[in-house]
């Protein structure tokens, strides 16, 4: 019984990261795993041969049920909706690592092809487990992680270097606070993507930019705007990868969160998260 017990608890990282790769809210992932593990202890579990299998097999049927409600809810989202960062100070093993770009790409797949994907690329399931855990066959979870790695454009799976990201945001704040359109113009890529979620209580573009123009005439301009209000910045972990912590000098309060995508060209996506609901540090 008590190895039962330890086992249950050594495998909620594991079930809490599907359910949150799966819904992008922690919440609502913790609400999953707590409903899973309600479940288990008072099923009929004769004739079960994997615990890890029976309860992950729950957590994704639940998350994509789940989704298929939250996408229904956030087409009434105030601006562009975007996933719920799971924000820490420190490098911990502990927390879903998944790219927060990556995690905002996932939205473009139905939680079907989500599921396949993340049990794929995130936790590198075999097909005939995918298969099992899903309730597809295994050529159709093949021909759906193909759909989802063309709707992703999975190159954005590579793993990032930890110091390049830390170089890279503090050299793009640098040239924001600064106003240095010609040093932002160096960092940045020529097609850049910005995303911002402000969720109606914090200002934020209101849908995705993209462009360099297009970036710089709202970064600059919000950047005017805010030059009577005073900010600290902070490193601090998104999702297990560096991030910035912007606090509002005046409230002590964490006012947004950055992060960036890169590649040799430059920052190719900056990604805003300002909606105070989605700032909380764990």
């Amino acid at each position: 019984m008590e190895s039962h017990a330890q086992e249950l608890i050594s495998l909620r990282p594991y079930l809490f990261k599907i359910a949150y790769s799966m819904t992008g809210v922690v919440e609502e992932a913790e609400d999953i795993v707590q409903d899973v593990y309600a479940k288990w202890l008072e099923a009929n579990r004769q004739g079960v041969e994997s615990m890890k299998a029976y309860l992950a097999r729950m957590v994704v049927n639940q998350s994509i049920n789940r989704l298929n409600e939250l996408k229904k809810e956030r087409e009434t989202y105030k601006g562009f909706w975007m996933p719920e960062p799971y924000i820490t100070l420190n490098a911990d093993p502990e927390v879903p690592a998944i790219d927060y770009g990556l995690l905002l790409l996932l939205e473009r797949l139905n939680p079907v092809e989500r599921a396949v994907f993340i049990l794929r690329e995130s936790f590198s399931e075999k097909y005939d487990a995918i298969a099992d855990l899903t309730g597809q066959s295994e050529e159709n979870c093949r021909q759906l992680l193909h759909r989802a790695r063309e709707k992703t454009r999975s190159e954005a799976t590579r793993a990032a270097d930890h110091e390049k990201v830390r170089a890279l945001t503090e050299a793009f704040l640098s040239a924001l606070y600064r106003q240095d359109r010609s040093a932002l113009e160096e960092i940045l890529r020529h097609d850049i993507e910005l995303y911002g979620d402000g969720g109606g209580k914090k200002a934020a573009s209101l849908k995705p930019l993209f462009g360099i123009d297009k970036v710089l005439k709202f970064l600059l301009g919000v950047s005017k705007l805010e030059e009577n209000n005073s900010y600290s910045y902070k490193q601090g972990f998104v999702n297990g990868h560096p991030a910035a912590l912007m606090y509002s000098d005046a409230s002590g309060e964490i006012d947004s969160a950055l992060c960036i995508d890169y590649d040799e060209a430059g920052i190719s996506r900056l990604h805003y998260i300002r909606n105070p609901d989605k700032l909380n540090l764990r």
